[in-house]
């Protein structure tokens, strides 16, 4: 599906994807694992305002390049949410699989979420749901709690993860972009097909 650069691909897209959720739960970590950029975990602070991460990939021998957008969790933070979803083609919640505050306070995420894309006039975006620190012996989120998530926000895709271990980080972006592509691609079809016959 995706792999790294070389290149010598074609055309370069880029797409913009957010990463929301309660602070602590590691979305940096799962970011920084994913670029490549994490060389120690120690040096991950908390962030303050919003974290911009920069991947290339191919995706069907097209270079993307993907802005990771990470929003800190902080409520202070949350007046920023119109510049931080202006543009963005997915989405992925993130919650802490050790802690299921941070998956019942994931509806507060993607109310705003949903929100600003209603008032903005977006079409539909993909949105993922994934659970961090699986590398953590004392796992409190159940599985029925996130099908429960899952079926009230009608979101389709459940990742788990290890940021911390770069277990399995690959796995909802690879997803995020094969979504957001194939929804351009149908999105294109469908234009020329409408505008062809006129």
């Amino acid at each position: 599906m995706s792999s790294s650069i070389p290149y010598s691909t074609k055309q370069d897209n880029i797409l913009k994807i957010a990463v929301l959720g309660l602070g602590s739960v590691g979305k940096t970590t799962i970011s920084k694992s994913f670029s490549g950029e994490m060389s120690n975990p120690d040096d991950i602070s908390m962030t303050k305002g919003v974290d911009i991460t920069v991947k290339r990939i191919v995706h069907c021998d097209r270079t993307v390049t993907l802005q990771i957008w990470d929003f800190a969790g902080q409520k202070q933070f949350r007046f920023m949410i119109d510049v931080f979803l202006r543009g963005v083609k997915g989405i992925i919640y993130v919650y802490d699989v050790t802690d299921i505050e941070t998956l019942i306070y994931l509806n507060e995420f993607v109310d705003l979420t949903r929100n600003y894309l209603n008032n903005h006039y977006y079409q539909k975006i993909p949105e993922i749901l994934v659970g961090n620190k699986l590398d953590l012996e004392k796992i409190e989120v159940a599985i029925e709690d996130v099908h429960e998530f899952m079926k009230t926000y009608e979101i389709k895709k459940h990742f788990l993860v290890s940021g911390l271990y770069s277990h399995n980080v690959s796995e909802p972006f690879e997803y995020m972009v094969d979504q957001i592509v194939n929804k351009e691609k149908n999105l294109t079809e469908e234009l020329v097909s409408k505008y062809s016959s006129i």
